[in-house]
């Protein structure tokens, strides 16, 4: 009996989904190869993007939940989760979903120190989170919103400590080096 197309379609998506949880810190599982990729510094417009993404999640968590993001990992991851759970953000708000994400980068970026920028490759330009002086890049934007419009139960804090993972043994790999 032939599978209906749309069967194709989410088993090739939960299959991308669970391949990308399990690649490298690095661009797409690829190797950073400078002639594929374009670096390029975050500019004003980028920050103000990041910005309303953020104060957007924010108005939503007072919203519902009487509670700002406070930057701090425990509670906001908390908060995201409860968006999810209590569908506040439902699969098909891929804005706020990648609000989200914004978020949820941001998280990361303070506790690791990392920068943002514009990572412009084949597919086009995506905005970024690179750990310092390293060619290992995080895609944070979209790390919630890929798993829920895929139809996949995203958690929260399971995939901030995955990442955290990933981040903090990329920067013992860099400290080997040179040792």
């Amino acid at each position: 009996m032939k599978k209906p197309f749309f069967a194709y379609q989410l088993t090739t998506s939960l299959l991308l989904v669970l391949a990308a949880l399990t690649l490298p810190l690095t661009a797409y599982g690829k190797a950073y190869v400078a002639s594929e990729v374009e670096l390029r510094a975050f500019k004003e417009s980028d920050l103000s993007y990041l910005q309303q993404g953020h104060d957007r999640i924010e108005e939503l968590t007072q919203k519902h939940f009487g509670s700002r993001l406070q930057g701090i990992p425990d509670h906001d991851l908390k908060l995201l989760q409860r968006l999810l759970d209590d569908k506040r953000v439902k699969a098909s708000d891929r804005r706020l979903l990648q609000d989200m994400g914004i978020v949820f980068g941001g998280l990361l970026q303070k506790q690791f120190d990392l920068k943002w920028l514009i990572y412009e490759d084949k597919y086009g330009p995506s905005r970024a989170l690179q750990l310092k002086h390293t060619n290992n890049f995080l895609f944070p934007i979209t790390m919630i919103s890929r798993r829920a419009e895929t139809g996949l139960s995203v958690d929260v804090a399971g995939l901030y400590e995955k990442a955290v993972g990933k981040i903090a043994a990329y920067k013992e790999a860099e400290r080997a080096k040179y040792y």
